[in-house]
């Protein structure tokens, strides 16, 4: 049961990396360098919040929020004031924007991953979680092509700001 229990939590939480993903990839090339980078990030991250344990959850909740609202929103920022792209020459997702995304969403993981962490799941519960965001990105990626828009850069930056609004409810 608790195995079920971690595995709804993960696609719960995974739900802003599709978000992530479908945003980064609607003006983007996919790659796969943006799925792998947010898996390793909320992997390490889960990791790290296994050790840490429950006893700071309550307590870091709110700063981490507000940390992933802060990157979301300058993600948001520059997608904004990016030129708009032909949607026939487009430009890959580079490095610091899949590492950005990475630490802004792999912070839901870690938090949930504190809840799990006095219950003997410390080793299962990183790689579940960052294979579930792998595959939330990578999904959001596939969607993203099959979507037609005018202006992404503005659709980008609302979703990404969105996200960020979120994190801050």
């Amino acid at each position: 049961m608790k195995i079920a229990t971690v595995a709804l939590t993960a696609i719960v939480v995974s739900l802003d990396s599709f978000l992530a993903g479908f945003s980064m990839s609607l003006n983007k090339r996919p790659n796969t360098v943006l799925p792998s980078a947010v898996a390793l990030i909320t992997l390490l991250m889960c990791i790290a919040s296994s050790f840490v344990g429950t006893l700071l959850s309550k307590y870091a909740q709110r700063a981490t929020d507000y940390f992933g609202a802060a990157l979301l929103f300058v993600l948001a920022l520059t997608a904004l004031l990016r030129k708009e792209e032909s949607h026939f020459v487009l430009s890959e997702v580079t490095l610091l924007e899949s590492l950005t995304i990475g630490v802004a969403v792999g912070m839901d993981a870690a938090i949930a991953n504190f809840s799990f962490a006095g219950q003997g799941l410390q080793w299962i519960t990183p790689i579940v979680f960052a294979a579930t965001h792998y595959l939330a990105v990578a999904l959001g990626q596939i969607l993203a092509k099959k979507v037609y828009l005018q202006r992404t850069n503005v659709f980008s930056a609302i979703v990404l700001a969105l996200l960020g609004v979120t994190k801050l409810l």
